[in-house]
């Protein structure tokens, strides 16, 4: 019978241990009150010139007559969030041509070359539009939003391809250029 006895109070003992570890625990979650609050911490964000922009992933030519210059559908050219250092520094977008030429669909033939590309001045909101010839050494001026403007867009960049009746091949005809954004003014 001891041995039952035994068996018997082992349970509320260990029931009794973990009971007061529980109330230990609990006993510790006190507030205290600080009596210097001079302390401080300065945070501070640091802000890169920025904006968000979106350039077209394409321009087509849909080229009916090589003999007649060929007008692409508006593209649209669109720069949000624009924080830059001063108020009057502005954002200029322009444009530059990988390489020399196009890539023709057959190797050898005659194609255009990147100058054979201009665009209009377009309409922008909050920017001014300038017309350009693409070229392949520099970069040309499309756009320059105006002075602390939030942001600027145009729906109606127009590229145009020159004629070139010399191009005897039909297929795609390809040009990759490169866009830069950049700061300029103080």
């Amino acid at each position: 019978m001891q041995r039952q006895t035994l068996s018997f109070l082992k349970v509320p003992v260990l029931a009794i241990g973990a009971v007061v570890l529980l109330t230990g625990s609990a006993s510790a979650q006190t507030t205290v009150s600080l009596a210097d609050t001079s302390q401080t911490t300065v945070l501070t964000a640091t802000v890169n010139e920025q904006a968000k922009v979106t350039f077209p992933t394409g321009v087509t030519f849909t080229v009916n007559d090589v003999t007649g210059a060929t007008t692409a559908s508006g593209a649209s050219v669109t720069i949000s969030n624009i924080v830059l250092a001063t108020a009057t520094k502005q954002l200029q977008v322009s444009v530059q041509a990988e390489t020399a030429g196009f890539a023709a669909p057959v190797l050898g033939a005659t194609t255009w070359s990147a100058s054979d590309v201009s665009w209009n001045a377009a309409t922008w909101s909050s920017a001014t539009g300038a017309s350009g010839t693409l070229s392949n050494g520099a970069y040309n001026a499309v756009a320059t939003c105006a002075a602390n403007a939030a942001g600027c867009s145009t729906t109606g960049l127009q590229f145009t391809l020159a004629a070139k009746p010399t191009v005897q091949r039909s297929g795609n005809h390809t040009l990759t250029v490169r866009w830069k954004v950049e700061a300029i003014g103080s």
